[in-house]
């Protein structure tokens, strides 16, 4: 296999090289043409070889990784030094007939209209199809809902082996360990945080001197890709040996993990509660502590602020002012926050899982902000202007320069692909009350390189194919984008009842 592919890149460097020949031929190409066609042409090469390389080695996460960092800048490179070539020539072409005074020589405009090429009709569903779909995403919801019951007892026993457990409280679920129960034992809290994506179960072990012994992570349905960077910092361990009296205030005695704050500050919370519980119930203890403050810095004043310029027509519209933005949102929401919103993020809200507004601010200005925008105005204003990700394919598409318009029957049916992903994605999630597993959104992958199965390939796709075709992610496949879109149309169904209701009652 890899000498076939050898083959195909010696096939592919020849026909470049000859292309570059006629090229030189019709137009004297300087060094930055050169450089342009040359290095894209490399970059494009190497990230075959590398890509197929990596796959034939059993590392397809590897070739995702080399056609996105050298494949998607050598398709840059080549057509920036394509544009540039036609760029001169038009240049030249218009100075040689100024010089001759010569009017170029246009076509005459032709008096027959090309016959137009029959379409396919696009897929439709059937209005039953579109009513299963419907009460199948009611019923998913509603047995997850009902089989949400956890045996704490279990996922703790697998993690403490060499003591017998007692459970004392119910709510919440605390367990003393040894088969002695007294007032100064030692003890298991369970308690739960709110991340980005989904809560997360953990279990907070204090021995009897009143100091936490371990942090036992139970088991969570939080986005992969934050609990990755709380498992690589060690996180948990900063907590061994602390006193159940402290703070538990990220920023005082506890320290973030940069790019998963929102995960970190949950599960300070949840901490902050099971030891404080303890303290006060087992061990009698007065109150020391302070209370947790409200987590308002410079993170939370970026979201609101770019939350805010999203409504200023001016900031949204017009140039520069937009360029500007559109940047903005990808270095701040995207690479410094990586905060998008995603199927998870709006799919466990519905479900229930939202975090607490006091210390998770940014979370309810995008998220809680961007709904009740929609149902009060009925307009969305995250996909086609905060959205990080769009940001991204936005000056993509710029770069390329490249307009290829789909065809109403291509837009309906990847509409109808889309939905069908969309209905997967939520049955998932709803059935197994774990949003981060039904969320394939190549946002993380693309703003932290940290992404899962699917998303390895779905990032390079969505790039490449945005680089032709203006916003291609967003317009036809995005999870997020496509349910907010569904809950415009039901305010806007809303709407028309209300007052079509109205209207009728006013008649009569």
């Amino acid at each position: 296999m890899m000498g076939l592919t050898w083959y195909f890149l010696g096939f592919l460097s020849t026909a470049s090289l000859l292309l570059f020949w006629r090229l030189s031929k019709q137009y004297r190409m300087n060094l930055i043409a050169w450089s342009l066609l040359l290095g894209g042409t490399v970059l494009v090469l190497f990230a075959i070889a590398w890509s197929v390389g990596a796959v034939l080695e059993g590392v397809p996460r590897a070739g995702s990784m080399g056609m996105l960092l050298f494949g998607l800048p050598g398709i840059i490179s080549l057509t920036l030094g394509m544009r540039y070539i036609i760029s001169k020539l038009e240049k030249r072409t218009a100075l040689t007939e100024v010089q001759t005074s010569k009017p170029a020589k246009t076509a005459a405009p032709s008096m027959v209209s090309a016959p137009k090429m029959a379409q396919k009709p696009a897929l439709q569903l059937h209005p039953s199809i579109r009513f299963a779909a419907y009460v199948s995403l009611a019923a998913a919801f509603l047995f997850g809902l009902a089989n949400g019951d956890t045996d704490y007892e279990a996922m703790v026993q697998r993690q403490v082996t060499d003591k017998v457990l007692t459970k004392v409280n119910d709510n919440p679920v605390v367990f003393q360990l040894g088969e002695k129960v007294d007032s100064k034992g030692e003890y298991v809290l369970i308690q739960e945080g709110q991340g980005y994506g989904g809560p997360f179960v953990i279990g907070i072990r204090i021995h009897d001197d009143a100091k936490i012994a371990a942090v036992l992570p139970l088991y969570d349905r939080e986005t992969p890709a934050f609990l990755e960077r709380v498992k690589q910092a060690n996180y948990l361990d900063q907590y061994i040996n602390k006193a159940i009296t402290d703070n538990f205030v990220v920023g005082d005695d506890i320290d973030a993990v940069s790019g998963a704050t929102v995960t970190t500050m949950a599960a300070t919370q949840a901490v902050r509660n099971g030891a404080h519980i303890a303290a006060l119930q087992y061990f009698k203890l007065e109150p020391s502590w302070i209370s947790a403050p409200w987590k308002f810095g410079l993170e939370e004043i970026l979201i609101i602020v770019l939350f805010g310029l999203a409504f200023v027509p001016v900031v949204s519209q017009k140039k520069p002012w937009k360029y500007a933005y559109i940047a903005a949102s990808i270095a701040i929401i995207g690479f410094y926050l990586n905060a998008s919103i995603s199927v998870g993020s709006l799919s466990g809200m519905l479900m229930g899982f939202v975090p607490g507004v006091s210390e998770h601010i940014g979370w309810w200005v995008l998220v809680i902000g961007t709904v009740v925008t929609i149902l009060i105005s009925g307009k969305n204003i995250y996909c086609y202007r905060i959205c990080p990700f769009f940001g991204v394919e936005f000056f993509l598409s710029k770069i390329s320069g490249m307009r290829i318009a789909p065809s109403p029957a291509f837009a309906r049916n990847a509409k109808l692909v889309a939905n069908s992903l969309l209905w997967a994605a939520l049955m998932i999630i709803f059935l197994s009350r774990h949003p981060a597993l039904g969320s394939y959104e190549p946002f993380a992958m693309m703003f932290s390189l940290e992404g899962i199965g699917i998303q390895w390939y779905i990032l390079p796709l969505a790039l490449i194919g945005s680089f032709f075709m203006s916003s291609f992610w967003c317009r036809f496949f995005c999870p997020a984008g496509n349910m907010l879109s569904h809950l415009v149309k039901f305010r806007r169904v809303l709407v028309k009842g209300s007052k079509k209701k109205s209207s009728q009652g006013g008649i009569s």
